[in-house]
């Protein structure tokens, strides 16, 4: 059962006051619910506009994306923005290369936020946010604020924070991006096990052959339009 189908999604920015320039030139492709996808490509190829237009972050400019959450149908056209902001904090978990995390908050103040912004109750968060900094090995970190983390550190509070809401989709945009080598064998090793144990549907973009390599299909982006698929289970090449 597909979870996301975007069909024909273009995208362009404009760059200056005349001209826009296309990111994303036609594309289409159908996420099974619990699949895990690598996105990979060079710098400007489409990936992190491609993944923040499925996140609900962003607007295409035509075509259209339909969403199955939790036996519901939605189609992003017909949402308002509101509506788009209540989905992605309800269903998507985001992790990102430079973690934006909140400065002035805890390590666990941070995991709580996208929670209280749903509206639980300031001590159920605080009790789930400790579940989740136990989950992740950050039990000892919970009081420091983020700049008194390592990068790995701050990782695995920004995963904590994905997980807060029980999403069904999580979408990480070059997660593994700005860590040192044994930083990003223990953060991919977590994500894995965290993704498995929950059965989540996994969105990864990513320059790394690596991380690329733990997904079952990677997804290929070259100039705005998908270049090439292989499921890393068959081995077969579209």
């Amino acid at each position: 059962m597909s979870i996301i189908t975007a069909d024909s999604i273009v995208k362009s920015y404009s760059m200056h006051a005349e001209n826009d320039t296309p990111v994303l030139k036609g594309i289409s492709l159908s996420i099974q619910r619990g699949e895990f996808i690598a996105f990979m490509g060079p710098s400007g190829a489409g990936k992190s506009t491609l993944l923040h237009i499925l996140g609900l972050l962003d607007s295409p400019d035509g075509g259209t994306l339909h969403y199955e959450l939790s036996g519901e149908t939605f189609t992003h056209d017909a949402l308002k923005k509101h509506k788009s902001a209540e989905l992605r904090n309800r269903y998507i978990g985001f992790i990102f290369q430079f973690h934006h995390l909140l400065p002035e908050f805890t390590a666990l103040e941070n995991i709580m936020m996208p929670a209280l912004i749903a509206g639980m109750s300031m001590s159920k968060a605080r009790s789930k946010a400790l579940s989740l900094a136990e989950k992740v090995g950050m039990m000892h970190r919970c009081e420091h604020r983020p700049s008194e983390l390592s990068g790995g550190e701050q990782q695995r509070i920004a995963i904590a924070r994905a997980l807060m809401n029980d999403p069904e989709i999580i979408i990480a945009d070059e997660p593994t991006g700005n860590l040192d080598s044994a930083n990003t064998i223990s953060v991919l090793q977590l994500i894995r096990s965290i993704r498995q144990e929950r059965s989540l549907t996994l969105l990864i973009a990513t320059h790394s052959m690596d991380v690329a390599r733990m997904a079952e299909r990677i997804i290929t982006l070259r100039d705005g339009v998908i270049s090439s698929e292989v499921n890393t289970q068959s081995g077969a090449t579209q």
